[in-house]
């Protein structure tokens, strides 16, 4: 993901590695979006084991669902990815605590920092823990 941004910097398509406008973060989404997905079924089609595919083509589709509703809604990825690796820890209670709490503190940098509103990171949590949810219901 860096070395994808620092090539668009580099390239003089993005003004900062960040991907602060829109078009940037698109861009950021449709590459990682297909690198998640291509990973997953690499790693599927090498081992024929579901865990770790499983999670790369679910984090693969949280990006794509972004994408799709982006014209609705800013879903905040970094809250649905919080919330989609809090999904994962279950059912270890000390982990789960901990994934929540740094979940709740993404999501407040998110909303303080002004990239999202309450809707947004909402819709990021609820997309991240149906993941989560669709994982377990998929692998375990």
């Amino acid at each position: 993901m860096l070395g994808f941004s620092l090539l668009q910097v580099r390239a003089g398509h993005w003004s900062h590695v960040d991907a602060s406008t829109r078009n940037e973060r698109a861009s950021l989404n449709v590459f990682l979006a297909v690198l998640l997905l291509l990973s997953a079924a690499l790693l599927w089609f090498l081992t024929r084991r579901p865990s770790v595919s499983a999670a790369l083509a679910l984090a693969g589709a949280l990006i794509v669902t972004a994408l799709l509703s982006a014209r609705w809604v800013t879903v905040s990825l970094h809250g649905a990815f919080a919330a989609f690796a809090t999904a994962l820890l279950w059912p270890i209670k000390l982990a789960v605590i901990a994934g929540v709490l740094v979940t709740v503190v993404v999501v407040w940098s998110r909303l303080v920092l002004g990239r999202h509103v309450a809707a947004d990171v909402v819709a990021g949590l609820l997309l991240g823990m149906a993941a989560g949810g669709a994982y377990h219901v998929w692998v375990v």
